[in-house]
């Protein structure tokens, strides 16, 4: 028996093809295109993995899936069926979960941020979320610090993972200057010296430039997005 075949014995594709049509409403015959003879073998089987990781989501929220607009829903399933890799598929079942119940309010542009991470970096991206997390009832809120420590050289983040988390606008950097001097204190009995005073301090100061990274409002929104609803 081919592997199609097996697939619709096991009765996964009855299972997903129901789920889709709730999350696609009318559109369904158009997104439905996925699942017919011109659809890889392959694509097919991790566009299902992925639905029913979705669906597990939804259902361990005490939710039920609600009509995606197509704008999400066509490039959700485009992307999740050609992802073989466990670590992606949970986050493309975490983002549809999302979509099926923020369908206004989520943004588009994930899709195409959670296109361009590889496994590793949407791994080490939770890592560090968790991490500033710790200690907070609320979560990190957008301003929040990450740990320098974390993304220190040695044992930190994967290689070039930060560049890609700046390209893609979920971190930024937050400059600061510090000032390498030692106090003075002047007597206004002796002006003239406190100015020579003053001056030599000013000619002595070694300003350095240094910056911690932090995340951006779209990298919390990302990160809760591609880990689907949770249970109130």
């Amino acid at each position: 028996m081919s592997d199609t075949g097996e697939i619709i014995r096991s009765g996964a594709l009855t299972t997903v093809t129901d789920l889709l049509k709730t999350l696609a409403g009318p559109a369904f015959e158009e997104f439905g295109a996925i699942l017919g003879d011109k659809a890889k073998v392959y694509r097919l089987k991790n566009f299902i993995k992925t639905a029913q990781k979705s669906k597990q989501i939804l259902d361990e929220a005490g939710l039920k899936p609600g009509s995606v607009p197509s704008r999400l829903l066509l490039p959700i399933i485009e992307n999740c069926s050609v992802e073989d890799n466990d670590e992606l598929q949970e986050r493309w079942a975490g983002l549809l979960a999302s979509a099926s119940q923020e369908s206004d309010s989520l943004s588009p542009s994930f899709v195409e941020t959670l296109k361009q991470l590889t496994p590793r970096e949407a791994k080490y991206l939770d890592y560090v979320f968790a991490q500033s997390s710790k200690g907070q009832k609320k979560g990190p809120t957008k301003d929040d610090q990450i740990p320098y420590g974390i993304l220190g050289t040695t044992g930190g983040a994967p290689a070039g993972a930060l560049e890609t988390y700046e390209r893609l606008g979920l971190i930024r950097r937050d400059y600061a200057v510090s000032l390498d001097n030692r106090a003075y204190g002047f007597s206004s009995k002796n002006l003239e010296a406190a100015l020579g005073d003053i001056e030599s301090a000013l000619d002595s100061l070694d300003a350095e430039v240094k910056h911690a990274f932090c995340f951006t409002a779209y990298a919390l929104s990302f990160v809760k997005a591609c880990r689907g609803p949770r249970k109130q």
